[in-house]
């Protein structure tokens, strides 16, 4: 097959993350595989072999998607592109391409789909029209997929994220006193509620520190909030690194805020390297596919302070549970292994083929 994967850029997201595991795997598998982006800047690596192709761009709203259709047509028609797919609801001129000269599309929902479109109308009916028009929809998880219609149902499918299978292999040892996120910081994280449940460890946790790494809108706001609270002088944070998993591996535990998610890739990736991890039970329930409340991780309701306090004091408290936590969540390298989910893509693609 000759596939073309669709991201916004190489170096951001995890949609983005996902899209080059994928084509990697295919590129494995013999397919012929290239990604269309609108900015590269190199953060995530693509291996040789993969094309990597920029779609121009314009400060005109109509000339920015006649470019970009011009161009999309003409690097489908020049490699004979039989799938395209975007790790989101899409866009109008892949939509058109398939309606028009009857390429393949697959588009996929990556967030709780009722955060997502609340409020917003038009983007709903921008997402309903182009996932009508699609091959085939991919959601992450089950509650996602019930959110649509019965005639977008039928042409979905469940697929979980895969884990990257380039992570360091999980720390044996005494860990770091430190609770660590790594993410957007972006309003959706709630990391305004992870800085307040911190804050409320007390004496037992005088001696840990908050770690959140990440870009975003929201760095000077947390700045200030961790001030507010009186605890500045341990709570750090720091721009997303590259060697974010080597940092994080030997920490205390990995804390997730969320008000909603598909399925968490750092979550995963903190399992994935034996973290202790507490994560939010939020929609679209992408981490309860991983974390068995627990065994392998804590679960908390959704925007409870107090649950999430006492979940890392739980935590803190007891060092066995942690420890025995973090040894169970390394099963999700095998569970969400990039063999087995990739598998299910290329099943779905030559389905549609």
């Amino acid at each position: 097959m000759n596939v073309a994967f669709i991201i916004y850029k190489a170096g951001k997201g995890g949609a983005e993350r996902v899209s080059i595991t994928l084509a990697e795997y295919l590129m494995h598998k013999g397919h012929k595989v290239g990604i269309l982006c609108y900015r590269d800047d190199g953060t995530y690596p693509v291996a040789p072999g993969i094309e990597v192709s920029c779609l121009p761009d314009s400060s005109n709203f109509i000339f920015r998607h006649i470019r970009r259709f011009k161009a999309y047509k003409h690097y489908c028609k020049s490699r004979n592109i039989q799938i395209t797919v975007a790790l989101h609801r899409g866009y109008d001129y892949t939509w058109l391409y398939r309606k028009l000269l009857r390429g393949k599309l697959i588009l996929s929902q990556r967030i709780d789909p009722k955060a997502e479109y609340r409020g917003k109308p038009w983007l709903l009916f921008q997402c309903l029209t182009f996932f009508r028009g699609a091959d085939a929809v991919v959601f992450q998880t089950q509650e996602e997929m019930d959110f649509f219609p019965d005639s977008i149902k039928e042409k979905g499918t469940v697929i979980s994220n895969p884990v990257r299978q380039d992570l360091p292999v999980p720390f044996e040892g005494k860990r770091r006193k430190i609770i660590v996120n790594f993410c957007r910081l972006e309003p959706q994280k709630n990391l305004m509620l992870l800085i307040d449940a911190f804050a409320g460890l007390g004496e037992a946790g005088k001696e840990f520190e908050l770690r959140i790494y990440g870009n975003g809108p929201l760095r000077e706001a947390l700045k200030k909030k961790a001030a507010d609270r009186g605890i500045s002088e341990r709570v750090k944070i720091i721009p997303f690194s590259s060697r974010i998993h080597e940092e994080i591996r030997d920490m205390y535990m990995f804390v997730s805020s969320s008000d909603f998610e598909g399925i968490s890739n750092s979550m995963l990736e903190a399992m994935a390297v034996g973290l202790p991890c507490i994560c939010t039970d939020c929609p679209a329930g992408g981490a309860r596919l991983a974390i068995c409340d627990g065994e392998n991780g804590l679960l908390v309701p959704t925007g409870d302070q107090k649950a999430l306090t006492e979940a890392m004091l739980r935590l803190i408290r007891n060092p066995e549970d942690a420890e025995r936590m973090g040894r169970n969540a390394v099963g999700v390298r095998q569970k969400f292994s990039p063999e087995r989910i990739c598998g299910q893509w290329e099943q779905l693609m030559k389905h549609i083929m």
